[in-house]
Order: structure tokens, then sequence, then C-alpha cells
């Protein structure tokens, strides 16, 4: 569109114009818009619009005026309905060019942003280093930065989380970190319950019940007929338990119902609790520090007992035998015999049989002395 506009544009003619006059001079060209080509500018003579189509200094080329203008008459760009007319016109007939690269578009038809034109070099930089592009907001909307801080808890990571960590702390991280919320329901199964995991600190109250305890629990509860340490709720199923079964009778060995009995006769080695393995000819000998407290030990003989009779057992530190008992003996290793000289208990010397005695005698009292028949006590 080749009109041109200035503001406050004013000058004077230099000299009279007549009409149909197609140029004029003026006073000054000061502030007047660069005309090329086919550009134009509306300017008013004393009171005629007048189309200028070009300009050398103070000279402008124009349409032919319709009347003639005197020197001094003033020149001016003002807004006109010439203007405004023309105006409209130029941008009535304006048609958009088609564009291509990385916006398209045809004629005055809507412009395109082609696929993959917006680079990375092309967006908005953002605010600061770590950051990503999403929204964090609640809600559709614009894109948001999002901050390390953010991003963990929209994917819920704990800070300090990495890729790289060892099975100790694999481990660690689970045993501390899961409890009974991350289980689905019959998710763990006998074989993976550690040996005496599950204590009484473990089973709810009233957890357990009555068809659950063994058989002989049950009878004992039964026989417990003031339900004591139980409640009422778990007394009724107890009682509604008709199943309880009582303790059979037994035989063989160990007879009895409830109080039981070991068999007479039934007891033999096998059955013993010992520290080593029985020989024949062995004794069972207490002994603490064993197995059970006894073993088998061996027994240390007598000498045959056949021709010795009258005969004492003796030892030479390690064998037993028998021997006699020299009673006549007349002679001694010692120079002396020796014997106390009071008589403090009964004595009998037998019939037939001389006493002896030296020094003097005290015989104590009420303490006799009786001399067998045939017999003789010399006190020497």
């Amino acid at each position: 569109m080749p009109i041109k506009f200035a503001n406050n544009f004013g000058t004077t003619l230099a000299s009279s114009i007549n009409a149909n006059a197609t140029s004029f001079s003026v006073a000054s060209a000061s502030g007047f818009p660069s005309l090329g080509g086919s550009d134009y500018v509306f300017v008013t003579i004393a009171s005629e619009v007048v189309k200028v189509t070009a300009t050398s200094g103070t000279t402008f080329t124009c349409e032919a005026v319709s009347g003639g203008h005197s020197a001094g008459a003033t020149v001016e760009i003002r807004v006109t309905a010439e203007m405004l007319e023309d105006f409209q016109r130029a941008s009535e007939l304006y048609v958009h060019p088609n564009h291509s690269g990385d916006v398209t578009s045809s004629a005055d038809g809507a412009q395109t942003i082609a696929a993959d034109a917006v680079t990375y070099a092309k967006m908005q930089n953002v605010t600061a280093t770590d950051r990503i592009l999403g929204r964090d907001s609640s809600g559709a909307g614009i894109v948001e930065e999002i901050t390390p801080a953010n991003l963990r808890t929209m994917i819920n990571v704990e800070d300090g989380a990495t890729a790289d960590q060892t099975a100790a702390q694999i481990k660690t991280a689970l045993e501390n970190g899961i409890d009974s919320v991350h289980y689905v329901n019959a998710s763990i199964d006998n074989e993976h319950l550690a040996d005496n995991a599950v204590g009484t600190s473990e089973i709810a109250n009233d957890a357990v019940t009555a068809d659950k305890l063994a058989n002989s629990i049950n009878s004992a509860i039964a026989a417990n007929t003031a339900k004591t340490g139980i409640t009422s709720g778990q007394t009724s199923a107890i009682t509604a338990n008709t199943a309880k079964v009582t303790n059979a009778t037994h035989s063989g060995e160990v007879t009895g119902a409830t109080a039981l009995t070991i068999a007479d006769d039934v007891v033999d080695e096998a059955n013993l609790k010992l520290g080593n393995s029985a020989s024949n000819g062995h004794f069972l000998q207490a002994q603490s520090g064993q197995s059970g407290g006894m073993v088998w030990a061996a027994v240390d003989a007598l000498p045959s007992q056949t021709s010795n009779s009258g005969k004492y057992l003796t030892t030479n530190g390690s064998a037993a035998s028998w021997a006699v008992l020299d009673t006549d003996a007349n002679t001694t290793t010692k120079g002396l015999y020796e014997h106390s000289h009071t008589i403090a208990s009964n004595y009998t010397i037998g019939s037939g049989n001389n006493a002896g005695s030296f020094g003097a005698i005290t015989i104590n009292s009420n303490i006799s002395v009786t001399i067998g028949s045939g017999s003789t006590w010399t006190i020497a």
C-alpha cells in the first residue's frame, strides 16, 4: 500500500499556482515523507485536497489542481476523507502472499507451523538448571517448569534414591520399608514364614478359635469348669465344640487313659539311657556327668572260695587272695609287746587257754575277768 503519512507537516506555497497546475513549490519540505515508486501523499493547499506523487527538493509533483492558489497559501498534511477512503480501498485490495518454510500459509488463509520446525533453540529458556517441563499445578493448563523436589513427589521416589544400590541396601530398604499394607492378601504361604516367626505377641486377641486348639488343650479347658483365664465368648465357642476328642486308653508296655503306668518287666537295656555299652558280667553304676547318669562298670571278682575255709581275704595292692590267720605264732620281729594296764570291759579267757599280763593291772569298777575251765591267767 503506497499511501504515506506524516505528523504535523505544514508549510506554505513559495509561489502562486494556476488551476490545472501539476506541480508547485513550497517554502520548506522538512518533515515531508520520502516518496518512491507508486508512493503518494494527500496534502491540503488552502482548502483544496491535492494528491502529491513525487518530490524533488521543495518542488512537489501532483495531480492537476482544480483551482489557482496564491503564494503564501498553507500546505499541510491533514486527515481528510480522501485519505481515509483511499486507505480503506488499499487495505481491501491487499492479499497476503503465500508463506513457506517453518510457518506456511496460502493467501489470506491461516498460518501453520510446520512439523518438527520448533527446535530447542526456538523454545523459551528455562529459568534455572535442573528443571524439566510439565505441569505440577492442579488441572489442565500451560506448561510449567518442574523442580527435582516436585518431580520426586510426582513419581513417588524418595530423596537420595539411586539406581546403583547394593543388595544389602535394597535388603535394608525392604526390611525397613515394607509392612502389611504392601502385601496382597494371601500372598504369604507357610514356606515363607521363618521358624518361630509367629509368637504370642503376633497373634491378635480372640484370634485363635476352639477348633485351632490341640485336643489335649480342649480336654484341659473342658475340665476347667470355672473357665478361668478365658472370655465368655471363648467359653461359648469351646462349649459348642462337640468334636473335642478325649484321651484314648493305652495298652501294651504303657497302659492307662489319664495317669499312665509302665508295665512290670518291660524296661530292658534298650530302654535305658546309658553313657556306654554293656559287656557280660558288668554292673550298673551311677556316675554323674555321663549321659543318663549311669554307666556299665566291671566288677573286681573274689578269688575262688573253694578249699579256703577259715582264711581271710588280703591284697598286695594289685590282686586279692586268701591267707591263713596264724593264731599260734610265738615269735615276733618286734622286741616288745605292749598292752593297756587297765581292763575296761568284761573279758572271758577261753577254756583250756592261758592268758598273761605284764605289770600292775587295774580292773575298772563293775568289770570282771572270767577264767575258763582249765585256764590260767598269769600277771608278771
